[in-house]
Parts: C-alpha cells; sequence; structure tokens
C-alpha cells in the first residue's frame, strides 16, 4: 500500500507492496520509522528481529487533512467554512454504478433523489430548493473544470475524493453559480514510485422489490359484471377462473434485472512523473422489460514534474453512453400506471399480430406491452471533458496556474411508434443537441507563514463560453416500418427544426485566508461575474466571510482530556443564479406562416410571446452559518453541527401575461424562499483492536422550507400531470407561507349516505367547489439521515447502510387511477377495492360502489384520500467481503464481496417505493412528490472481486 519505512536517523528506506511486505536491511539495534498519510506515524525498535508485523492507527487529526475548498486547498484544522468531505473508503463496499448514488445518505445536508431507471434522471439538492420556476442543481465541478454535463459518465472508481460546498464562505468563490451548493470531484492520479493494475468486476440481480396487488382476471370478469351485466359469459368467466385467459401485466413488463460492472486501473510513475489509465464498463437491463443502459468509459491522466519551477497536469474522460427506455415521467401514459390499469382478461396480440387495446379500463391507453417491445425510445450521449493544467512555482510560496478545459456533449434521441401499437398514424423523429463549454481559470496564489501569521491569498479571472446546437428531424405516416426513425423520406409528412444559442461568463475571483496561532482564522472571498444573459445588470458581486476560532488550540483546552479540537465556526455571504435561458431577456419576433391575396404561403414575423426585461438581474441567496466540530473519548467520537439560513433574494420567478393582452411570459425578479435548518454528522470509532473493530457514522439534516414572497402574485400553479382527470390547476401550488412542492386539494371526508366521495366543506357554503381547497402536505421530507457501519473482523469485512426520510408526502395517482372510475382509466384494477367498497362495507368503506352516479372523481384525485406518508428507514446496503493477501493467492491481493441492496424498507406507504418519484421536470422541484408510476423499487444482489496487482 506504499507505506514508508525508514530507519531512523538515516536515508536508508523503503516503501512497502501492496500487501505490506518491506525487505530493509539494518543493524540489529536499529530503530524503524514507518509513517503514512492519515495515520499515526510509528517507531519500531528491531532487537535483531528478522519479522516484524506492525500495525498503523489512523490518525483523526491528520486525515483528510488537505480539503479542496474551489481554487485551493486548506488543511481541514484550518478549515472556517462547511464542507463535507466524503472520500472513495465511504462507498467502496458498495457496488455504485452512478457517482450519485455515493452521495446519497452519506453527506449532511445533501439530498439524492433517483428515478431509478437505469441511466435516467438524478436530483441532487444542498440544504432545499431555493428557486421556484429555475433549476436547483448544485453546481459540479471536477478537478476545477464546470462540468455542464453534471455526474453523466464518470467513473466512480476515478474519484479520490468529494467535496460538498454547503455555506456561502464556500460557495461564494463560484459566485453566480454557487447558489444551489457545489459539488467538488477531485479524481486519482497516479503514485511515484509504485505501480498498480487493479481489476473490479461486479454482477448483479435485481428483482421488483414490491409489487401493487392487482385483481385477477376471474376478478376483474366478476366485478366488472356487476358494474355492466353479462359483459362477461360464463364461459369466459370459467377460462378466467382456470387460467387459461387473461394477462398479468406486472408479470409482462417486469424482468429480472442484470447488472454488469467492469473497471480496470493501470498506474504507476517515477519521482517527476505519474500516469493513470482506466476503462469502465456498466451494462444494466432493468427490472422493466426493454430497459437498457449501457456506459462504456476510459479516462487517462498524466501528472510530471517538468522542471523545478514547472509542474503539468493533462486529463482527458471521455464516455458513450447508450440508453433505452420507456416513458416513466408523470403522466397518462407513464408505462408502470398503465400496466397497473390495463384490463386482466385481455390477451396480448390480435390474430393480425397487433396489440390489443383496452375497451374496459385504460381506454386512451396503448397496450404496456407493446409500447415498450415496440416503441422504446434511444439516446445515445457522447461526453468527453479534457483539461491541461500549468502550474508555475514563480517565488517561493508564490503559484500561478493556469487551467484550460473543455466539456463537450452530444445527446442523439430517436424515437418510432407503430401501428401495430397505436392503431392510428406511424411516425419517427430524430433530435441531436450538440453542447460545446470552453473554460480558462487563472490562478495566482501566494502562501506565506511568519511567526504564529499564516497568510495565503488567492486572485483568479476566469472566463467560460458555452455553445448549444439543436436539430430535429419528425415524420409520420411511414411508407414502411422496416427501418424504424432511420429514414424520413419514408414518412408521408415530414417537419424539420434547428437552434443555435450561446452564452458566455467573465469572473474575477479574490480570496485572502488568514490563520493566528492555528486558533484563530479568518477568510474572505469576493467574485464579481459579468454574465451575457442579461442585458442592463451583467455583473453581479458575491462576497463572503467566514471566521473560525479553533478552541482546542487554546492553552486552558490542554490541562483537561474530555474534549478534543473544539472549533466554532460562523460564516456569511450572498451568492447568486443567472439560471435563465441564453436570450431569455430578450422579446423574440415569432415566425408565422400566411396568405395574401391567394393561396401562396408567405413567411411573417409578429411580437411572439416572450416579453423583453432588459432589466433583469442575478438571483441572489444570503446564507448564515454557525457551526461547532469537536470530538471526545481522545478522538474516538468526533462531532460537527451546523445551523443554516439561506435566503433567496430577487428570485428569478416567470410570470405569465392574460391572452387577452396578448398572451405570452416574462421573467421578473421577485421570489423570496427561506431554508433554514440543522445538519450534523457524528463519527464513531466503537471497538479497535488487532482482530476486530466497528467503525461508525451518523449523519442527518432536518429542513423547513418555505416561500417568503412572490413580488405580489398570490399562487403560483404547478403542473397538472393528467388534463381531464386532475384539475387544470394541478395539485401543487406555491404560495407564501407555504414550502415549494406543496399540495393542494381537498380534505377528503369519507363517503356519505349515498356512498360518494365527501370533502370537508372549508368555506361553509354548503357545497364542494374550488374555494374548499387547501395545503394539505408537502412533498418536501422534514429529516433525512444516512448510517453508516464498517465492521472488520480478521480478514472479514461487514457493511450495514441505513437510509431515513420523515415528514414527507406523496400523492398515489396509481391508486387512484386503479380505484376509480373516471376519464381514462374507466374502472377498477387494484385488488385492495374489492374488501373496501360501499357494496362490501358500507359507508364505512373508502371506495365507492361500481355502480355509483355522479362521484366527483377529479376532486377525490387531488385530496387527503390518496395523499399518502412517505416517511421510510431502509437497509440500502449489505456488503459481506473477505480479502485474500496476496501472501496467500500468490498473484493478486483479492477482494470477494456479496451484497445487497434495498433488503427491507420499513414505511406506511403504499405504493412501491416511498422515495420514488415520478418526475416532470429534474431541475424544478414544485411538481415533486406525485407518484405516476414511479420506477419500481430494486432489490439486487450482487457478487464482486477487485484484484489490486
Amino acid at each position: 500500500m506504499g507505506v514508508n519505512v525508514i530507519e531512523k536517523g538515516t536515508t536508508n528506506g523503503t516503501m512497502t507492496d501492496m500487501d505490506g511486505r518491506f525487505t530493509l536491511s539494518v543493524p540489529g539495534n536499529a530503530t524503524l520509522q514507518i509513517s503514512y498519510i492519515g495515520y499515526t506515524t510509528e517507531e519500531v525498535v528491531v532487537n535483531n528481529q528478522t519479522k516484524l508485523n506492525i500495525t498503523l492507527k489512523e490518525d483523526s487529526q491528520n486525515l483528510d487533512e488537505l480539503v479542496v475548498v474551489g481554487y485551493g486547498a486548506v488543511r481541514k484544522a484550518d478549515l472556517a467554512g462547511s464542507v463535507a468531505v466524503l472520500d472513495n473508503k465511504s462507498f467502496k463496499d458498495q457496488p455504485i454504478v452512478q457517482v450519485s448514488d455515493a452521495l446519497q445518505g452519506r453527506v449532511s445536508g445533501v439530498q439524492v433523489q433517483n428515478s431509478g431507471v437505469p441511466g435516467g434522471t438524478v436530483k441532487i439538492r444542498v440544504r432545499g430548493s431555493g428557486s421556484i420556476n429555475r433549476s436547483n442543481d448544485p453546481l459540479y465541478v471536477i478537478d476545477g473544470i464546470v462540468r455542464e454535463s453534471g455526474l453523466t459518465g464518470l467513473n466512480p472508481e476515478d474519484i479520490r475524493s468529494m467535496q460538498v460546498l454547503k455555506d456561502a464562505s464556500s460557495t461564494a468563490i463560484y459566485g453566480s453559480r454557487g447558489a444551489n451548493g457545489v459539488v467538488l470531484i477531485t479524481t486519482k492520479t497516479g503514485k511515484a514510485n509504485t505501480r498498480e493494475i487493479t481489476l473490479d468486476a461486479k454482477v448483479g440481480i435485481g428483482t421488483v422489490a414490491k409489487r401493487y396487488e392487482t385483481l385477477s382476471p376471474y376478478e376483474f370478469a366478476t366485478l366488472f359484471n356487476t358494474y355492466r351485466a353479462n359483459t362477461f359469459s360464463q364461459d369466459q368467466l370459467t377460462a378466467f377462473q382456470n387460467g387459461t385467459a387473461g394477462t398479468d401485466w406486472q408479470d409482462q413488463i417486469y424482468q429480472t434485472g442484470i447488472t454488469q460492472d467492469y473497471k480496470l486501473t493501470f498506474s504507476g510513475g517515477s519521482d517527476k512523473t505519474q500516469y493513470l489509465v482506466s476503462g469502465n464498463y456498466v451494462g444494466q437491463d432493468g427490472v422493466v422489460i426493454e430497459n437498457k443502459n449501457e456506459r462504456f468509459q476510459a479516462r487517462a491522466n498524466i501528472t510530471s514534474q517538468v522542471t523545478d519551477w514547472l509542474h503539468v497536469t493533462a486529463d482527458v474522460n471521455a464516455s458513450h453512453n447508450i440508453r433505452r427506455s420507456g416513458d416513466f415521467s408523470a403522466g397518462k401514459g407513464n408505462i408502470v400506471n398503465v400496466a397497473m390499469n390495463y384490463s386482466p382478461v385481455l390477451g396480448i396480440l390480435n390474430e393480425d399480430g397487433s396489440y390489443m387495446r383496452d375497451p374496459y379500463s385504460a381506454l386512451t391507453q396503448n397496450n404496456p406491452v407493446g409500447m415498450l417491445k415496440e416503441q422504446t425510445g434511444e439516446t445515445i450521449t457522447d461526453i468527453v471533458n479534457a483539461r491541461m493544467d500549468l502550474k508555475f512555482d514563480i517565488l517561493p510560496g508564490l503559484t500561478f496556474t493556469t487551467s484550460n478545459g473543455i466539456d463537450y456533449n452530444d445527446l442523439k434521441a430517436y424515437s418510432f411508434s407503430t401501428k401495430k401499437v397505436t392503431n392510428s398514424n406511424n411516425s419517427m423523429g430524430n433530435n441531436d443537441t450538440y453542447r460545446m463549454t470552453l473554460q480558462t481559470t487563472n490562478n495566482l496564489t501566494y502562501t506565506n507563514k511568519w511567526g504564529d501569521h499564516a497568510l495565503t491569498a488567492t486572485a483568479v479571472y476566469e472566463a467560460t463560453h458555452s455553445e448549444t446546437r439543436y436539430m430535429a428531424l419528425n415524420g409520420s405516416g411511414l411508407l414502411t416500418e422496416s427501418v424504424g426513425w432511420w429514414n424520413v423520406n419514408m414518412a408521408g409528412s415530414r417537419t424539420a427544426s434547428n437552434s443555435y444559442s450561446e452564452w458566455a461568463l467573465m469572473s474575477g475571483v479574490g480570496r485572502v485566508m488568514y490563520n493566528y496561532k492555528d486558533r484563530y482564522m479568518l477568510t474572505g472571498t469576493i467574485r464579481a461575474d459579468g454574465s451575457s444573459k442579461f442585458q442592463n445588470k451583467k455583473w453581479g458581486y458575491f462576497p463572503s466571510i467566514a471566521a473560525a476560532w479553533s478552541l482546542g488550540n487554546e492553552d486552558f483546552m490542554q490541562n483537561q482530556n474530555l474534549v478534543q479540537d473544539m472549533k466554532i465556526r460562523a460564516s456569511y455571504g450572498v451568492i447568486g443564479s443567472q439560471a435563465i435561458d441564453p436570450y431569455g431577456t430578450l422579446g423574440l419576433m415569432q415566425q408565422a406562416m400566411y396568405a395574401f391575396g391567394g393561396s401562396s404561403q408567405y413567411t411573417g414575423y409578429w411580437i411572439g410571446t416572450s416579453v423583453a426585461t432588459p432589466d433583469l438581474t442575478w438571483e441572489t441567496t444570503h446564507q448564515l452559518d454557525l457551526g461547532l466540530d469537536f470530538s471526545i473519548l481522545n478522538h474516538r467520537l468526533n462531532f460537527s453541527f451546523d445551523y443554516f439560513d439561506k435566503k433567496t433574494k430577487d428570485g428569478l420567478l416567470q410570470r405569465t401575461i392574460a391572452n387577452y393582452d396578448g398572451g405570452g411570459s416574462y421573467w421578473v425578479n421577485a421570489a423570496e424562499v427561506s431554508n433554514r435548518g440543522i445538519d450534523f454528522s457524528i463519527d464513531a470509532t466503537v471497538f479497535d483492536t488487532q482482530d476486530f473493530s466497528w467503525s461508525t457514522t451518523l449523519n442527518g439534516t432536518y429542513l423547513k422550507n418555505e416561500v417568503t414572497g412572490l413580488g405580489g402574485l398570490d399562487f403560483v400553479s404547478g403542473s397538472t400531470p393528467a388534463a381531464g382527470m386532475i384539475p387544470n390547476d394541478g395539485v401543487t401550488r406555491v404560495e407564501v407561507g407555504q414550502p415549494i412542492g406543496a399540495f393542494y386539494g381537498y380534505v377528503w371526508n369519507g363517503l356519505d349516505k349515498n356512498g360518494r366521495d365527501s370533502f370537508v366543506d372549508l368555506d361553509g357554503s354548503g357545497s364542494i367547489d374550488s374555494n374548499d381547497r387547501t395545503f394539505i402536505g408537502k412533498a418536501n421530507p422534514d429529516f433525512t439521515l444516512g448510517w453508516n457501519n464498517t465492521l472488520r473482523w480478521k480478514n472479514w469485512d461487514l457493511n450495514l447502510f441505513f437510509t431515513g426520510s420523515f415528514g414527507a408526502d406523496r400523492l398515489n395517482l396509481v391508486r387512484f387511477t386503479g380505484t376509480a372510475m373516471t376519464g381514462d382509466f374507466a374502472f377498477i384494477t387494484l385488488r385492495e377495492y374489492l374488501n373496501d367498497n360501499y357494496d362490501v362495507a358500507g359507508q364505512a368503506a373508502r371506495y365507492p360502489s361500481v355502480t355509483v352516479t355522479n362521484n366527483d372523481y377529479q376532486s377525490a384525485s387531488t385530496s387527503t384520500k390518496f395523499l399518502e406518508s412517505a416517511s421510510y428507514f431502509r437497509l440500502d446496503n449489505l456488503s459481506l467481503s473477505y480479502n485474500l493477501p496476496k501472501s496467500v493467492a500468490k498473484f493478486a491481493d483479492l477482494r470477494f464481496t456479496f451484497s445487497c441492496q434495498n433488503l427491507f424498507t420499513i414505511t406506511s406507504y403504499k405504493g412501491m417505493d416511498p422515495a420514488g418519484i415520478s418526475f416532470m421536470s429534474s431541475g424544478v422541484d414544485v411538481n415533486d412528490g406525485i407518484d405516476f408510476g414511479a420506477y419500481p423499487l430494486t432489490r439486487t444482489y450482487t457478487l464482486g472481486v477487485r484484484m489490486n496487482f
């Protein structure tokens, strides 16, 4: 593992190999000094021994000593801001396929929501959501280069550490781009005088962890005959009962998923030059048929001390991703929801080979098996990230670093629909979105220490340019379906469109970090950003200040053993957001075709639906952070607590213009949002002996999100996921005094004496109408936690990782569509209805009779009847590993691992996954918490082997 072994008082030394073995010739009375970063240095007297067994202990004071904070790094002891550090040891026992999975539950103040779809959408939120209409995604910075592509295409094996900048002191260094937090990732490099070859292979088998209980064909037919007599004959009922007819649609769309993950890394180098080359293949066949994701990734890195005054780093990461997926968004056509509602009395195919349509329940929806097998779209994403750093040592303590990088992203999306499924016109589509972002960062840093004083001053000039090109070809009425989406000339009707946009950002940064006696720390930062997205107010200025007092280094703390390394931190700063489209402040003309004096069409232009807002400016977030860090029991128990108060002002809010006034929309600086809370982390070494150890980490976050201003608007309505079935103004609403993502609907009051859904008459008018709606729940949890446990006994390791979320609600629209008789889903498909309907249980039942008339199903859809608690506690990962050293295996260090993900979940939620969400928009949070067929929670069993040669 590269541990340094030196004969004390000499230069005679060596390094251990991967097994920890070494050979060194020394006198019999010599003393050896053994050291390794993150561990206490040990001294061992040889005493004429020829074999020594030496165990190093982790040094909690030095472990992760350098923390990356943006445009530099500081000692952890000198850190004044709130920065969470996650190294790769924290998730080495879990089969991480996406980098975002490593953050889930392991960092306080960070919430990760995963769509579950292989290669699908992920939401990461740092200390809540501050924007109503725009993205709340954090900024991702990989080795100093901002990555517009997010975390897609990264190999988790390449990551050395991740830092999450949470407070304004830490994020203000990124100014207009840091309002939603910053995720910094530092990747691995080669080590001097060490050659390493690592092969990591994992294969996992996944199954659906929980299903809905649906009606059997016989139960459905019998119930339908109650609703509409003699629809199904006795012969049909007999066939349904003995299983010779009908379909279990869940059996048809679900399968055993297979995940393969192979990683290979070569690294090494000399004292002056080090290299690392890695490759990764991930193949995922999801638990829903025809849902696949493949990722091919490669990375190369070289670092070299070219001269005494020049250090060069070059790095390139490339990935090729192919994804096939059905529709799992929040809408009527969601695959899971359609399959849950398709009548079980049907077969799959008609005699002519077309797919059966549903005349009983899912009246307007296509056959779910047909949609998956015949109409699954494909997206191909190519991402290349490259950078070169030149670091010049100008004078002692003075360095200049220029970093130049690119972020290339090309996404091709293909779609196809066939008459076999749609029973109407067929169609195809090709879309291509190309984006290239260039960044240059020039950093001048001076570091010096004199006496009790230490100073680090940094000045940065940075420029970013990004361009996006889009092209689309669509056709319908295909002459032949044999070529799928590949020949638009086969279409009877064709349309084409394209677009181009670009934006640029110019920035200047200054930061000073001062340390006196390792007791008092002060950090001041100022960043100025100029954005091409704004017109009259292009420049924004984002200052911050942070102070820390290390009480643990004070003289009066040296005569006690109860508390170690106590530090008090405080910070305040302003950060911003420019999250609008490049031409969002311009009043753009709109093209129109017209005929003048004849049938010929002419192109004209008129005032479009976007209104110019030349005075629009930066959205700003003001954040206060108060922190406390300390250890007890000789560093065996470590605590970190932070209180934060994060207020977004001048928030970017989209306002609409009434149609009678021309219609359209425009942007204003009007929204105000507050996020307040506490996040904490507790690390403990419970046991630590030669044969057995147990370390545990518990982190948690309490968060209160509240909208405090809407610029005079009464409210902002969320989107409607199912027009005609759900009220047109949505099921969520943004209003002052409520959190983003609050549910707005009726208070269900059970069934009335006539067996109809009834609701509380809140306004006392004597009738139920829209005035009786109120706020009934929220999508955001009050408290989230993660609890990671690692136990070691000799060569065995056991990891238990738990996550939890408490206080959130989910609107379970799958239960609504499966137990209601309205709109697109006209009959019952869920089994829970059978023993809980008016015909069986009377007025105490939950559901009306199938023969009920004039029931208000639409109001029921947005009521507390289908709003459920989504609180849960889950065993997210269980891993058991065995380490076989090279001394036994002869050719390599081996680590065998068996793991299981999502082994159990404790929850009252009746859906498939309390954490599952049918995303409507990955960046906007107004419509969160709607379960309209979230991708099934997958229980995965994984076998893995890791070889270090």
